[in-house]
């Protein structure tokens, strides 16, 4: 069994309220996500990505054996973007220019 929570989801379960005021909860690592590709896992395996935060934080790569991309942490709920194939690659050489 699993369970998918958007960042504000997890971000409105860590408040607690205290007498009628919300009081955030702190946390060691405030967010962090993890995509996983799925498939044709043979398929999968060696696949380019790249991945943006709207910080400006840049992950690339290529899919590992089980369909993993690296954990994306951010202090903040923030979004991000997965790029696949060749736009991950174009991405890539953009950045590396």
């Amino acid at each position: 069994m699993h369970m998918v929570f958007t960042s504000e989801e997890i971000d409105r379960l860590t408040v607690k309220n205290v007498a009628g005021a919300s009081i955030g909860v702190a946390t060691a690592a405030a967010y962090d996500e993890q995509v996983r590709a799925s498939g044709v896992q043979s398929a999968l395996v060696g696949y380019p990505f790249f991945i943006e935060t709207s910080a400006g934080a840049v992950h690339s790569g290529r899919v590992d054996a089980r369909g993993l991309l690296p954990r994306v942490f951010t202090d903040d709920a923030a979004s991000y973007t997965v790029y696949w194939g060749d736009e991950a690659l174009a991405m890539k050489a953009e950045r590396s220019a």
